[in-house]
């Protein structure tokens, strides 16, 4: 697949049960609570922390690092809806879910074995009213500690 935007071609699920990080099943993801429709266009950031380890000495003008750890936080921006507030309701304190994140194929289309996804372990914090103004939907920021390392090239089993 060529470059394509991120508009309407990004899916996110909040799945219940995944026995197999590396490849969740078509069923697995099915089952789980389809939250795209819920999230604001700039409502999605997974985590980006990328830390170095300082590995020059005194002997040497260079700063070499090597990688060290990585991780945070799934964060995103909901949107309140006047009808049943369906994203905001599901979000509660500490509720564990897995945020599946699928990307490339339009939103709409269901899952198919051998898709590409990142799936990222993690436990929702109470979510939070964002501040008012004028000219905009009411928003909730959500904050989804990773809690163990997330598969970010997982492949949807059958």
């Amino acid at each position: 697949m060529g470059k394509y935007p991120n508009d309407g071609r990004i899916r996110v699920q909040l799945v219940a049960v995944v026995a197999n990080i590396a490849a969740p099943t078509v069923a697995e993801l099915n089952a789980g609570t389809h939250i795209t429709g819920f999230l604001s266009k700039d409502g999605l950031t997974t985590p980006a922390d990328q830390n170095n380890v300082d590995v020059g000495t005194l002997a040497e003008t260079f700063n070499a690092q090597v990688p060290g750890t990585f991780g945070g936080a799934v964060e995103m921006t909901g949107l309140k809806d006047d009808v049943a507030d369906t994203l905001w309701n599901l979000i509660t304190y500490d509720l564990g879910r897995y945020v599946v994140v699928r990307r490339g194929p339009p939103t709409a289309t269901a899952y198919a074995a051998a898709q590409p996804v990142e799936v990222y372990p993690a436990r929702f914090h109470e979510p939070v009213p964002d501040q008012t103004g004028g000219d905009e939907v009411s928003r909730f920021t959500i904050s989804a500690p990773v809690y163990s390392q997330p598969n970010l090239k997982a492949i949807v089993a059958a």
